[in-house]
């Protein structure tokens, strides 16, 4: 299910004191999250949002656990429908569904 939304905020869990903590913006509004595509979509997109925010010093090194905190976090900070649907994507589950009459013709 594809959600209007344009985008998420996920809060930044920093390797920094909490007092640097910073909010990060995941779009997923033009996924499709119940897909194996939209979900790992979303899943390069949070860790693109996490290596912004989690590199540390002037050598641009990046901070794995942090970027591991911040995935995290966006998933956990979707609808719960679009969660849903990232999980069942994740795992490999079809969603299915069968049409038949209520009264036999």
């Amino acid at each position: 299910m594809i959600r209007p939304a344009l985008a998420l905020a996920a809060a930044a869990l920093l390797y920094a004191a909490p007092a640097a903590a910073q909010t990060v913006r995941v779009p997923f509004g033009d996924l499709n999250l119940s897909t194996a595509a939209g979900a790992e979509a979303f899943d390069a997109r949070a860790a693109e949002a996490g290596r912004a925010v989690c590199t540390l010093g002037s050598a641009r090194l990046v901070n794995t656990t942090c970027v591991k905190r911040i995935q995290r976090e966006a998933v956990r900070q979707l609808p719960q429908t679009s969660r849903d649907d990232y999980a069942r994507a994740r795992r490999g589950d079809r969603i299915l569904a069968m049409v038949a009459p209520a009264w036999p013709a």
